[in-house]
């Protein structure tokens, strides 16, 4: 679980956006909250949900995230792909872009003994004078925290050599951390180099459920989904269920054979003689298809998912019922977490105060973002909703 992230000079964020996720210990003990793996006397919210106008710039923080994590898993490969554009003023624009994010995982433990522990990422990145679009690592450093106080596993700062710690499985002269381009990370450059214990971080970071993806939020076309639940056929059953709950009129969920060797995914319903193509179902049910295998591939592992415009398409109750899915022991036993946008605010009605953060800009343009608990006087049972409506919360939308 992500304890914390901390953005500066990203788009339209200017100042440090700092999320602090960890729950003050006075609150009371909820179902919603849940323990750190790593830090038993940390509890974090399993759903966090970002609220605030269009153009607030709640895409933007989840954008910051879902960018760290291509960079740290993928950059080797896909360099062109990534980017880090700063706030464009004359201050910021060629100046650094900073991220921190604390988070739970089981990076230094064996099969033989899983243990979680609490780790920091850091990344700075500058840019050339001349074009502020380009960019390479002046920072990247990974921590853990086995006893309170960070322990430097990696690190690079520029024009100095690349540090590794001992538990990493690398020697300290190795050769391949010459071989590291500035404007790759460490761990996807060191995977892609054979070194196992990076190779799986990588690929830890990469499952990271998220449809986060240039400016429109992803969503696999057709044919994978088709191939995802050919390939997983306990998946076809859950969504069944799921579905029959969510639209009285459907029954159930099937993968057809087409004459031409491909499968079509179709729907019967009461009342219906023949079924129905996922493209003729309503927005809602296409939507809940797609998203389906993401989400539930995370609440089974225990995973993150970080989902923009989560609430599209959807009704109220669904969005709901999905957000409880993971704020419930039951649906969640593995302490999966969500973190996501959404512009329905009736769900405050059902959420507590520390699972919800404000988004809005000042008159600069800037993003700045607070935790809703944050709000001076705000007691826990107030009506959340009518609160951020009547403005009291801040980050209402205004027209005119």
């Amino acid at each position: 679980m992500i304890h914390r992230f901390c953005i500066s000079n990203f788009q339209s964020i200017r100042e440090v956006v700092e999320l602090d996720f960890r729950i003050p210990g006075t609150t009371p003990e909820m179902p919603c909250f849940r323990r750190s793996r790593s830090r038993p006397d940390i509890r974090l919210p399993s759903a966090v949900v970002l609220i605030g106008p269009n153009g607030s710039g709640k895409t933007t923080i989840l954008r910051a995230m879902a960018e760290t994590i291509r960079f740290a898993a993928y950059s080797y490969d896909f360099q062109s792909n990534l980017g880090f554009l700063p706030f464009l003023s004359s201050e910021t624009r060629n100046a650094p872009t900073r991220i921190e994010a604390d988070f739970d995982a089981l990076w230094l433990s064996s099969d033989q003994n899983p243990s979680h522990s609490l780790f920091r990422y850091v990344l700075e990145v500058e840019r050339d004078e001349a074009n502020y679009a380009a960019f390479k690592v002046s920072h990247e450093a990974l921590y853990a925290f086995p006893k309170g106080r960070p322990r430097r596993l990696l690190e690079r700062k520029k024009d100095q050599p690349i540090y590794v710690a001992k538990e990493m499985g690398l020697r300290s002269r190795d050769d391949r951390l010459s071989a590291i381009q500035e404007n790759v990370s460490i761990i996807s450059s060191l995977a892609k180099m054979g070194a196992n214990r990076f190779s799986a971080i990588a690929q830890d970071i990469g499952n990271i459920q998220m449809n986060v993806a240039g400016s429109d939020p992803w969503r696999p076309d057709t044919e994978m989904i088709v191939r995802w639940y050919q390939d997983q056929k306990n998946l076809m059953g859950k969504v069944s269920d799921k579905l029959q709950r969510f639209d009285l009129g459907i029954k159930d969920m099937k993968l057809l054979p087409m004459p031409n060797e491909e499968w079509l995914l179709t729907f019967e319903h009461h009342g219906l003689d023949l079924p129905v193509a996922l493209a003729s179902e309503s927005a809602g049910t296409r939507h809940l298809v797609h998203m389906f295998p993401s989400l539930n591939y995370v609440l089974e592992t225990g995973h993150i998912a970080i989902m923009d415009a989560f609430d599209t398409d959807f009704h109220l109750d669904l969005s709901m019922e999905i957000l409880n899915w993971f704020r419930r022991k039951e649906t969640n036993p593995e302490n999966a977490q969500l973190i996501c946008a959404l512009h329905n605010v009736s769900v405050l009605d059902e959420l507590e105060k520390e699972e919800v953060f404000i988004v809005e800009k000042n008159r600069s343009g800037a993003t700045h973002a607070y935790g809703m608990r944050n709000v001076p006087g705000l007691r826990r049972g107030t009506n959340l909703q009518k609160q951020y409506r009547s403005g009291a919360l801040g980050g209402l939308p205004a027209f005119g």
